[in-house]
Protein backbone atom coordinates (compact mmCIF):
# COMPACT_ATOMS: atom_id res chain seq x y z
CA UNK A 1 0.00 0.00 0.00
CA UNK A 2 1.36 3.42 -0.99
CA UNK A 3 1.71 6.14 1.64
CA UNK A 4 -0.35 9.19 0.65
CA UNK A 5 0.90 12.58 1.77
CA UNK A 6 -1.68 14.75 3.56
CA UNK A 7 -1.84 17.96 1.53
CA UNK A 8 -4.99 19.27 3.18
CA UNK A 9 -3.06 21.01 5.95
CA UNK A 10 -0.55 23.79 5.39
CA UNK A 11 2.96 23.19 6.73
CA UNK A 12 3.80 24.27 10.29
CA UNK A 13 6.60 26.59 11.33
CA UNK A 14 7.75 27.10 14.91
CA UNK A 15 7.86 30.63 16.33
CA UNK A 16 9.44 30.79 19.79
CA UNK A 17 8.53 27.12 20.30
CA UNK A 18 4.91 27.51 19.21
CA UNK A 19 3.78 25.64 16.09
CA UNK A 20 1.93 27.98 13.72
CA UNK A 21 0.63 27.55 10.22
CA UNK A 22 3.48 28.64 7.95
CA UNK A 23 1.56 31.60 6.51
CA UNK A 24 0.67 32.92 9.96
CA UNK A 25 4.26 32.47 11.17
CA UNK A 26 5.50 34.54 8.22
CA UNK A 27 3.16 37.39 9.24
CA UNK A 28 4.61 37.56 12.77
CA UNK A 29 7.81 39.41 11.75
CA UNK A 30 6.19 42.80 11.01
CA UNK A 31 4.18 42.54 14.22
CA UNK A 32 7.38 42.69 16.29
CA UNK A 33 7.51 46.45 15.62
CA UNK A 34 3.78 47.08 15.95
CA UNK A 35 3.07 50.13 18.10
CA UNK A 36 -0.51 49.83 19.41
CA UNK A 37 -2.46 53.00 20.05
CA UNK A 38 -3.86 53.65 23.53
CA UNK A 39 -7.42 52.98 22.29
CA UNK A 40 -6.59 49.70 20.45
CA UNK A 41 -8.19 46.47 21.65
CA UNK A 42 -6.72 43.02 21.18
CA UNK A 43 -9.24 40.24 20.71
CA UNK A 44 -7.75 36.89 21.65
CA UNK A 45 -10.01 33.88 21.26
CA UNK A 46 -9.95 30.18 20.63
CA UNK A 47 -10.95 29.10 17.12
CA UNK A 48 -14.70 28.72 16.60
CA UNK A 49 -15.52 30.46 19.89
CA UNK A 50 -17.36 33.52 18.60
CA UNK A 51 -14.50 35.72 17.39
CA UNK A 52 -16.61 37.22 14.61
CA UNK A 53 -19.48 37.98 16.97
CA UNK A 54 -17.14 39.69 19.45
CA UNK A 55 -15.59 41.68 16.59
CA UNK A 56 -19.01 42.79 15.35
CA UNK A 57 -20.13 43.79 18.86
CA UNK A 58 -16.96 45.80 19.52
CA UNK A 59 -17.25 47.56 16.16
CA UNK A 60 -20.87 48.39 17.00
CA UNK A 61 -19.70 49.91 20.32
CA UNK A 62 -16.96 51.91 18.59
CA UNK A 63 -19.51 53.24 16.06
CA UNK A 64 -22.05 54.19 18.76
CA UNK A 65 -24.57 51.68 17.37
CA UNK A 66 -24.71 53.28 13.89
CA UNK A 67 -25.67 50.36 11.60
CA UNK A 68 -24.67 52.22 8.45
CA UNK A 69 -21.14 52.75 9.75
CA UNK A 70 -20.95 49.10 10.83
CA UNK A 71 -21.81 47.95 7.30
CA UNK A 72 -19.12 50.11 5.66
CA UNK A 73 -16.83 47.15 4.93
CA UNK A 74 -16.35 43.45 5.63
CA UNK A 75 -15.54 42.43 9.18
CA UNK A 76 -11.97 41.49 8.16
CA UNK A 77 -11.39 45.08 7.05
CA UNK A 78 -13.07 46.68 10.06
CA UNK A 79 -11.44 44.38 12.63
CA UNK A 80 -8.17 43.08 11.16
CA UNK A 81 -6.66 39.72 12.07
CA UNK A 82 -3.05 40.55 12.90
CA UNK A 83 -1.80 37.03 12.19
CA UNK A 84 -3.72 36.58 8.95
CA UNK A 85 -1.80 36.16 5.73
CA UNK A 86 -2.80 33.99 2.83
CA UNK A 87 -0.89 32.69 -0.18
CA UNK A 88 -2.21 33.99 -3.48
CA UNK A 89 -3.84 37.07 -1.96
CA UNK A 90 -3.03 40.27 -3.86
CA UNK A 91 -0.34 42.51 -2.37
CA UNK A 92 -1.81 44.84 0.19
CA UNK A 93 -4.56 42.43 1.20
CA UNK A 94 -2.85 41.58 4.45
CA UNK A 95 -4.51 43.14 7.44
CA UNK A 96 -2.32 44.07 10.33
CA UNK A 97 0.70 46.14 11.28
CA UNK A 98 -0.65 49.06 9.28
CA UNK A 99 -1.44 46.97 6.20
CA UNK A 100 -5.06 48.07 6.25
Amino acid sequence: MELVQDTSRPPLKYVKGVPLIKYFAEAIGPLQSLQPRPDDLLISTYPKSGTTWVSEILDMIYQDGDLEKCQRASILTRVPFLEFKCPGCPTGVWWGAGGQ
